[in-house]
């Protein structure tokens, strides 16, 4: 492995979890306040919640390639897919509540 790659990574482990860690209190402040009533607004908000949940999961993969400590990793990778899971159960109810 060249070493550009090497502390690539070696950064990446050790800024990632704290920028993840942000993006999600992020996404929770996010989603905490209603979404528009009208269709162009919630439209945005929900872009918005879906790619932030995106970057979060793209953030989790990068952070897995990194190599991080695999115990700590595996457990907060399940946390991480336990919040995912439940932030696309969320807005999957909000559609459902807002389609005419």
């Amino acid at each position: 492995m060249s070493d550009e790659l090497e502390i690539l990574r070696r950064r990446l482990e050790r800024d990632l979890p704290a920028s993840i860690h942000a993006a999600l209190t992020a996404y929770a402040r996010f989603t905490a306040d209603e979404p528009p009533a009208d269709a162009k607004g919630f439209a945005a908000w929900h872009a918005a919640a879906k790619a932030a949940l995106g970057h979060v999961e793209s953030s989790v993969k990068l952070l897995r390639w990194a190599g991080g400590e695999a115990e700590t990793a595996a457990t907060t990778d399940d946390g991480l897919a336990a919040l995912l899971s439940q932030a696309r159960d969320a807005i999957e109810r909000l559609e459902e509540t807002e389609e005419p």
